[in-house]
């Protein structure tokens, strides 16, 4: 009875507006809390003090679509695969902050003057070796940078190029070890070695039928074989529709849709300007504009002067020098107009004649004098040189209805057909189409689009008899698919994979009989035999040689290795021993004696080289080391 007097109490218009004032402060002490005390909710990392955001993370991720393109949806198709590329830009923004931080505490830094030469050196703003501002907007544009944000890139970069050279300069090698260098470096050594190769002994070994069962029976992880399905599935793909529809546009619809939208294929005029900017920061800013616009006016050369005077570094460079761009205003009709602000673009669009200059022009940068460089006039492209392209806008435009149009029918009958595919197909006249049976490794074709391979071996998939829900292989390509046959991982059969182990255990066979060969060989050396009638057996011979190189011998490479990373014996001494190499084979070597060279015959070149050598191996071990203590002592929260 009570609950009852509660409930009905609670329907009068009073206590509805106590409740929703009660809902509305839970709302918003929520709200506050978290933001209050737990501070920026997009933060993921604090280094320093200095937060690194997902909206930082996001950013990096844009730029990887963007250098990417198509490929970015290729290789990062699945969440799985998203997720680990965010978490590596993640590591990768604290490695940076890290640095940042600790380059600041050192004091290192660069200056306007510093940073202007390091962009002019900076490779991807040369062509042909050789600074070009042009080049240089065109990377920024590419990389979505501003200038400012450049300089700050340019500067921690000029503060590591500081610190590397700054430990690079406090590395050196001292004079043992100069010669120390040297001396392992050009020794030689008399030896006595036979290479014994795995070939002799390979018609000699045999494999029982109880030994390949043994092995198979030890180890049957190795004959497993993965789960595999096999997928029906009904695929509507943009980019096919698009195609099939390509042969039904006419040239009568061609060149309608030229002469409806011929302004879509006109070139509009376009004009080139130069200025020189005076930022509003400099001191008497609009003086000294007026003072350069003076100088103009009596003849002085524009390009000089903006390339000494121009708070604009880029085009600066190039003579004050900015891009092609349409000569449109801005209008609702042409919202971007030509990407400069109001008063430069109101200022340039009315410039009439080449070689006209404006009167100063005041915009939110500062002061503005700019020169009519060039114009071309607007052009229109014949028919015949976009005739293709109307082909295909014409095609896709069509399938683009047609997509949507059957994606919705496919939405809406799969309630109603999706315990039958082939039902569910012929409500917009698809084919049915079958993967035939592949593995997480062995998938190809559609099968290997990354999102249609999580799909495929997902439970929802595998434990369901009726066809998928719709699956977006991409924005423009969508699957339905259902299971044909299921083959879950299990262990092949012997007589399926016999020959795979007969040829396993020959192989280790055939190792081990080479090894044993060897080893006997070094025995009767040991023994002080010559070992002449055991190699003779195998066609084999011993080869002695003195003084040998480790570089420039007629030795092959990997029995030299294997010669060299011997121990020197003692004096008077020999070393023996069996050694493995790269292909299988095995080497009997004797080492009889090693020879050091004299340092003081070695040139001053030769020497400074290995210096400067040994002083790099050192310098990096040493910045690795530094950077390892930087991230140690930084104050990091994840």
């Amino acid at each position: 009875m009570m609950l009852e007097r509660i409930q009905q109490s609670m329907q009068g218009p009073i206590m509805k507006v106590v409740l929703f004032v009660i809902i509305i402060f839970f709302i918003f002490a929520g709200y506050f809390t978290g933001t209050l005390f737990s501070g920026n909710p997009d933060k993921v990392a604090e280094v320093e003090g200095a937060e690194i955001t997902n909206a930082q993370i996001q950013q990096r991720v844009d730029n990887v679509r963007r250098q990417m393109g198509d490929q970015f949806e290729q290789q990062y198709a699945t969440e799985a695969s998203q997720q680990l590329l965010r978490q590596q830009i993640k590591e990768q923004l604290i490695s940076e902050q890290v640095l940042r931080a600790n380059l600041t505490k050192a004091g290192l830094t660069a200056s306007e003057q510093q940073i202007k030469a390091w962009a002019r050196e900076f490779p991807a703003f040369q062509i042909g070796g050789v600074y070009s501002a042009d080049q240089a907007k065109m990377i920024l544009a590419q990389q979505g940078w501003s200038e400012e944000r450049f300089r700050q890139f340019a500067r921690q970069q000029i503060a590591q190029e500081q610190l590397e050279q700054g430990v690079g300069a406090s590395n050196f090698a001292l004079n043992f070890e100069v010669e120390a260098y040297y001396q392992l470096q050009e020794q030689t050594r008399d030896v006595g070695y036979v290479r014994v190769a795995r070939e002799a002994f390979s018609d000699s070994v045999d494999v029982s039928d109880s030994e390949v069962k043994e092995y198979y029976e030890q180890n049957q992880t190795q004959f497993e074989q993965p789960e595999m399905v096999n997928l029906r599935y009904v695929r509507l793909s943009l980019t096919e529709l698009s195609q099939d529809l390509m042969a039904d546009v006419s040239n009568e619809q061609i060149t309608s849709f030229y002469e409806q939208n011929k302004a879509n294929y006109q070139d509009p005029a376009e004009i080139l300007v130069a200025h020189i900017l005076i930022d509003s920061s400099v001191e008497d800013a609009q003086s000294k504009a007026q003072s350069l616009l003076s100088d103009i006016e009596q003849g002085a050369d524009f390009a000089e002067l903006a390339k000494e005077h121009s708070s604009d570094t880029f085009s600066g460079e190039n003579g004050g020098q900015l891009d092609w761009v349409d000569a449109v205003p801005t209008s609702d009709d042409n919202p971007t107009g030509t990407g400069w602000v109001p008063e430069f673009e109101a200022a340039a669009l009315a410039l009439e004649n080449v070689g006209d200059v404006t009167d100063l022009v005041e915009s939110q940068f500062g002061y503005h004098i700019i020169k009519l460089v060039d114009k071309k006039a607007a052009d229109v492209s014949p028919l015949e040189n976009v005739q293709d392209e109307i082909r295909q806008q014409l095609a896709l435009e069509q399938a683009q209805k047609i997509f949507f149009e059957k994606q919705a029918i496919l939405n809406e009958k799969l309630f109603e057909y999706g315990d039958d595919l082939e039902k569910f197909a012929e409500q917009v006249e698809l084919e049915i189409q079958e993967t035939g049976l592949f593995s997480k490794d062995s998938a190809t074709g559609i099968a290997d689009n990354p999102v249609f391979l999580e799909k495929a071996f997902s439970a929802s998939i595998l434990e369901s008899t009726e066809v998928s829900d719709m699956i977006e292989l991409s924005q423009d390509d969508i699957v339905y698919l259902t299971v044909k046959d299921y083959q879950p991982s299990q262990v092949q059969p012997l007589e399926e994979v016999k020959q795979i182990v007969v040829d396993t255990l020959k192989e280790e066979k055939i190792a081990e009989a080479t090894k044993a060969y060897a080893e006997q060989v070094l025995a009767e050396l040991e023994a002080g035999g010559s070992a002449e009638q055991l190699l003779a057996t195998k066609e084999l011979s011993w080869t002695e040689s003195e003084a040998l190189k480790a570089r420039g011998s007629s030795v092959q490479f990997d029995l030299s290795n294997a010669i060299f990373a011997l121990q020197p014996p003692k004096e008077g001494e020999v070393i023996r021993a069996v050694e493995p190499l790269f292909n299988g084979d095995y080497a009997v070597i004797e080492v009889q004696a090693v020879q050091y060279p004299d340092p003081s015959t070695m040139d001053e070149a030769t020497r400074k080289q290995i210096a400067q050598r040994l002083a790099n191996v050192n310098a990096q071990a040493e910045l690795q080391g530094l950077m390892k203590t930087f991230r140690e002592k930084s104050e990091i929260s994840e």
